[in-house]
């Protein structure tokens, strides 16, 4: 089976040359299989050549020249889609089914009108992200705004669809009416299972509340720092955030809602880590906060459950299909008191905080297991690549992991 997929795995010349995880991981699963030769398809403003194409690490890369980000806002992505859209009219014949990595870079739009069979994991729906951002005026919800245009005009040409949570495949049938949805959930990266099976290590000599998502708005790091003003009158928790952002980005929120106890002694920053250093911090902590505005699945809450980390995040998008309140984590609301509120609770019982790390670890391990993922990943491709081009697939039966 000749699979290509269209992915955001950047070219060698891009400063983050690696994938995003999920994507990354389920690809070293694939590659493996007998019988499954797997291409990448992505685009680069980096490369001299209108096309880069070279074989590494048991998959075939092809890269396209496309215009820098600046010139492709300014287009409206509308050259970017040409170029890719005009390389697929010729090649993509070549291949038994075409796998579009998400909604949110114009994929659907590239491949409208092509006869091969296709598949679209839902990563999120950037038409609903958009109307979540907080400011009303900015680049962000532009940009989102945009992509949400392109993801509701051209998602209906797309007949079959994987999904994760109960949030996406809800309003996958309705932007695509009468499509085919196949559960999945994402690949979660080895580093976590190994550091999963590691003896616990020792407790800090001060708790920590650990946040992922920088200074990102849509991630909540004002309900996060507002929140945490109140858990800090309350516990010893200190709060580590890690991810883009300068001491100065705490201080800005923490005077302007004047925020007593949000300062260097209870707040750290950290750099952007990769997934050793991410196991370890998800290790030596007390517990993950995740106030955000808006997401699906996010993978710093499936990556945290694994590592039996129990988890407080904010009932929205699909984080409900992850959590089951009071069992494998707590659930708060945008308000910023429910967050302290639910921190304080797990903080003042040890019995709630072990029962939530080990029903949430056993609920991770089966919801990521790599061989699940990967056959039923290759189920819906068998499905898809089976049915009459323009029809949709039979749906996938489930399959279960082995006990």
């Amino acid at each position: 089976m000749k699979i290509l997929w269209l992915a955001p795995y950047p070219h060698p010349l891009e400063p983050a040359a690696h994938p995003v995880p999920w994507v990354g991981t389920l690809a070293n699963l694939l590659k493996q299989v007998p019988g499954v030769e797997l291409t990448v398809l992505n685009w680069t403003h980096r490369i001299a050549q209108p096309v880069d194409e070279f074989d590494r690490d048991g998959m075939h890369f092809i890269y396209l020249k496309t215009p820098k980000v600046r010139t492709d806002i300014l287009t409206l992505y509308q050259w970017r889609i040409a170029i890719v859209r005009k390389y697929l009219r010729a090649h993509a014949h070549q291949y038994d089914l075409l796998h579009l990595h998400g909604s949110e870079l114009q994929l659907p739009a590239m491949t409208a009108g092509l006869r091969v069979p296709k598949i679209l994991s839902v990563q999120g729906i950037v038409s609903d992200y958009a109307r979540v951002v907080p400011k009303r005026f900015s680049m962000l919800k532009f940009l989102w705004t945009l992509a949400g245009y392109y993801e509701k005009r051209y998602l209906p040409t797309i007949h079959n669809f994987i999904c994760r949570t109960t949030w996406d495949k809800a309003l996958t049938a309705k932007l695509s009416p009468g499509c085919t949805i196949f559960h999945n959930w994402e690949t979660i990266r080895p580093d976590f299972f190994t550091a999963a099976e590691q003896p616990a290590p020792a407790p800090l000599p001060r708790p920590q509340a650990l946040f992922v998502g920088g200074n990102q708005i849509v991630k909540g790091f004002k309900e996060l720092l507002i929140g945490f003003n109140e858990i800090a009158q309350h516990t010893n928790l200190k709060l580590v955030i890690v991810g883009r952002l300068q001491p100065a980005d705490i201080t800005a929120v923490a005077e302007k809602h004047q925020l007593r106890h949000v300062g260097p002694d209870n707040v750290e920053c950290r750099p952007f880590q990769d997934g050793v250093g991410l196991a370890k911090l998800y290790r030596e902590s007390f517990c993950l906060l995740h106030p955000s505005y808006i997401d699906n699945s996010p993978n710093s809450v499936c990556e945290a459950q694994l590592m039996g980390l129990p988890v407080v995040a904010s009932d929205v998008g699909g984080v409900g299909s992850l959590i089951t309140e009071g069992e494998t984590g707590l659930l708060c609301t945008l308000d910023p008191s429910t967050l302290a509120r639910q921190t304080i609770r797990l903080h003042r019982d040890p019995a709630l905080h072990q029962r939530i790390a080990e029903q949430g670890r056993a609920l991770a391990l089966e919801r990521h297991n790599p061989d699940t993922i990967l056959q039923r990943t290759l189920a819906a491709y068998r499905a898809v690549q089976a049915a009459p081009t323009g029809q949709r697939a039979a749906a996938a039966a489930p399959v279960l992991v082995a006990e």
